[in-house]
């Protein structure tokens, strides 16, 4: 078999924003390639029939293939006609062609059917100038020029300013719209202080929740119902919750959220009624409702909840897999689980589902899902893999009251009477996950020599309230658990050569990193991504903030000062003997850029080989969604720095 290259990651082609059709005749997806010559992606929007499941494309070579399907067809984004304040559509044919259909002086970031006159649409709005949609042609043009001579000019009088992948925000928005099908006549429903969060349609209402803030946004949500027939908005509830989803559902009016008075503000929502101004408990659960499980080969919009019907299905998290369960009012059925990932999906009338998958070590291909069986529909990635060498995990669990469960990957060509370096992988969140699918950064490890080993240590997601629980134990079980698998990898696989040994992670990996080239020198060398190193400075500047000692629970979230320097690995740099590279991205407003700064520059100072290497336009998913060069740049500058320490 074939090494996996570093650049292999050029051929893959991520898939992404499933949906079917009115009629349900056809289901259309988004497949992503890499335009080397622009340092970009391109995208292809595709179709398979549901009668015979043969896939065709539909529009080839899309800058960002953003459709919608409604009633009247299918309504594309023109990204290459996209203008500042406006957002312009084009109708896609059946013959593949698109024709100019209007433009909406919004900046749309979904829209749907409302009923048989209108589309409901959420689209950006800024507080300078909240009703732009009012203004005529002449004033809309006067206020753009006017906010294009303040461009050197960036002003924050909000909290939060600023989030990732999105730059500054300050002033923004999400607000909720009806446009007339016909004139495309527009009216706001939410008002210009209101963040809306989640929404959901039934007859002539909408069910919507969000923060509505002056200055400071709060975790907290309330939830809001729309009549169109009266014309008014009703506040329904408004009690210190977080909301993570809401819905109709039959008759009811269900909300998934916490109240945080178990397990902190970080804790798994619960399916609540909404009943007369109270929260009626439905279903108590434990799972987190997002596709928790990292991999660096996806690319495109997702969604984590579908409704079809009356019937409502949800992505979660499970232990280390991505399944689909089905909301059944009182009850939550599992619908999909099959060693792997559900990153998308769709669901037709009579339960049949339509998902995007990563199953068996496989790249992602849609699947259909059907009386607990699934079959492959696609061969898009097929062949990128088939002369391959892909290392199959093998699962290794460290014993412990709360069993930590991780992975194995061999190297290439194993031979058992060779020694062997090898790398600790971790992952972001912490409430993340890894598992046993496709992640290029490994494999391209274990393709050039490497045994490379993972784990979902304590405060990782999957496992419940309690395995996720890192109140006061920030650096603590985490890094026990990382250590303690880290022993037991050593012991289960004695080809590894514990004097070359690795570590490296992002995010809260990065942190992690970090923390423990602190605490220990059995790794010689260390790449810290997009990490933190003072929660001080974290909490003050990145779009985390302030969330973080509120879901601490720091006895007084205005003077915990001491509680973040006690658990900031700047706190213990000068302990610091490891080699370590940083790779920052200088856009990261997750991990700001002086996270890195902060911890490369004592080390350097106390002369140990440190380098950092700062991406310019990237984010704080440069690993993922960042730019193709940039991706091999940063592969190529972590596997470099790896082996002059672990091979050299």
């Amino acid at each position: 078999m074939k090494e996996i290259k570093r650049d292999l990651i050029y051929k893959y082609q991520p898939l992404s924003n499933i949906q079917l059709s009115k009629d349900e005749k056809k289901v259309y997806f988004v497949t992503t390639k890499t335009d080397l010559k622009n340092n970009d992606y391109v995208q292809d929007l595709n179709v398979i029939s549901t009668d015979g499941n043969k896939s065709s494309v539909v529009v080839k070579g899309l800058k960002r293939a953003n459709y919608f399907i409604v009633n009247e067809g299918i309504l594309l984004i023109d990204s290459k006609k996209q203008k500042e304040g406006y957002t312009c559509f084009l109708w896609l044919k059946d013959n593949g062609k698109t024709v100019k259909a209007f433009d909406l002086p919004l900046q749309v970031d979904s829209l749907q059917d409302f009923n048989r006159n209108y589309y409901l649409v959420s689209a950006t709005t800024n507080r300078s100038c909240p009703d732009f949609h009012k203004l005529n042609g002449k004033q809309q043009k006067a206020y753009l020029k006017d906010k294009k001579k303040d461009e050197d000019y960036i002003v924050f009088d909000e909290y939060p300013f600023v989030y990732n992948g999105a730059g500054v925000i300050n002033g923004n928005r999400t607000s909720l719209f009806l446009v007339s099908k016909k004139g495309q006549n527009i009216l706001k429903i939410t008002n210009e202080t209101l963040d809306v969060e989640n929404f959901d349609v039934k007859d002539e209402k909408i069910l919507f929740s969000g923060v509505d803030f002056d200055t400071f946004k709060g975790k907290w949500s309330a939830v809001y119902e729309y009549d169109h027939k009266t014309k008014k908005t009703e506040k329904l509830f408004d009690d210190r919750m977080e909301v993570y989803r809401l819905f109709y559902y039959k008759d009811r009016k269900i909300v998934l959220g916490t109240f945080g008075k178990d397990w902190g503000a970080i804790e798994s929502g619960k399916f609540y009624s909404l009943e007369n101004g109270e929260m009626v408990l439905q279903i108590d659960c434990e799972y987190s409702f997002y596709n928790a499980v990292l991999s660096d080969v996806r690319y495109g919009k997702t969604r984590s909840l579908v409704k079809s019907k009356d019937d409502v299905y949800l992505l979660t998290c499970s232990r280390n897999e991505t399944i689909i369960v089905r909301y059944d009012g009182d009850r939550l059925t599992t619908v999909f689980a099959d060693n792997g990932t559900a990153d998308d999906f769709c669901v037709k009338a009579d339960g049949t589902i339509y998902a995007i998958a990563m199953l068996d070590m496989k790249l992602e291909e849609v699947y259909l899902i059907k009386d607990g069986k699934n079959s492959c529909l696609t061969s898009v990635n097929r062949k990128v893999l088939s002369d391959k060498y892909v290392a199959k995990p093998e699962e290794i669990v460290l014993k412990k009251k709360m069993p930590v469960y991780g992975w194995v990957l061999k190297p290439i060509n194993y031979d058992p009477k060779k020694k062997y370096p090898a790398i600790l992988d971790i992952h972001g969140g912490p409430r993340c996950a890894y598992g046993p699918i496709y992640m290029h950064e490994m494999q391209v490890w274990a393709s050039e020599g490497y045994f490379v080993f993972f784990c979902n240590p304590r405060g990782s997601d999957g496992r419940g309230n309690a395995f996720g629980d890192l109140r006061g134990k920030y650096g603590k079980i985490d890094y026990e658990d990382l250590m303690d698998f880290t022993d037991l990898v050593l012991k289960e696989y004695p080809n590894i050569d514990k004097e070359r040994l690795g570590v490296t992670g992002g995010s809260y990996g990065g942190y992690m990193t970090n923390w423990i080239v602190g605490h220990t020198d059995r790794f010689k060398a260390a790449a810290s991504q997009r990490s933190i190193s003072n929660w001080i400075t974290e909490v003050t500047v990145s779009d985390y903030g302030i969330d973080f000692p509120i879901e601490m629970e720091f006895k007084d979230v205005r003077h915990c000062e001491k509680e973040l320097w006690d658990i900031s690995p700047l706190k213990y740099v000068n302990n610091v003997k490891t080699p370590i590279l940083f790779i920052h991205s200088r856009e990261d407003y997750r991990c700001t850029l002086p996270e890195a700064l902060q911890f490369y520059t004592p080390i350097r100072i106390n002369g140990i080989d440190t380098k950092l290497v700062i991406f310019k336009g990237e984010n704080h998913e440069l690993s993922r969604n960042g730019k193709p060069l940039h991706r091999l740049r940063r592969m190529n500058e972590i596997t470099d720095w790896l082996n002059k320490y672990l091979k050299g």
